[in-house]
């Protein structure tokens, strides 16, 4: 086998497992963030839901309060995972709402 064609197999090797990886960690996150949202429904309390949120690898959690109550921000700490889900809470600190964006 030639120098070139060497060199070009290498690059292609490295190349797929690039590819291979960076879809395993989008998927792996975009899960993350899916599974864990689908697991909170209304009445749930807020430490049930930071008990959950805080078992995440791969994802993190914002907590906003405002007048109407607070509400929890989870997303993927990965740069190029964009979806998050938006959980809202009353001023019992209890769910209303969790929304997967």
């Amino acid at each position: 086998m030639k120098l070139k064609n060497k060199k070009l197999l290498i690059s292609l090797l490295i190349t797929v497992v690039f590819i291979t990886v960076f879809t395993i960690l989008w998927k792996t996150g975009k899960d993350e963030v899916y599974y864990l949202c689908g697991n909170f429904s209304a009445g749930e309390t807020k430490s049930n839901v930071i008990r959950q949120l805080e078992t995440a690898n791969l994802s993190s959690y914002t907590n906003k309060a405002d007048v109407n109550g607070s509400s929890i921000v989870f997303s993927s700490r990965l740069f190029f995972v964009t979806n998050q889900c938006i959980i809202k809470l009353d001023k019992s600190e209890k769910v209303v709402l969790a929304s997967y964006k």
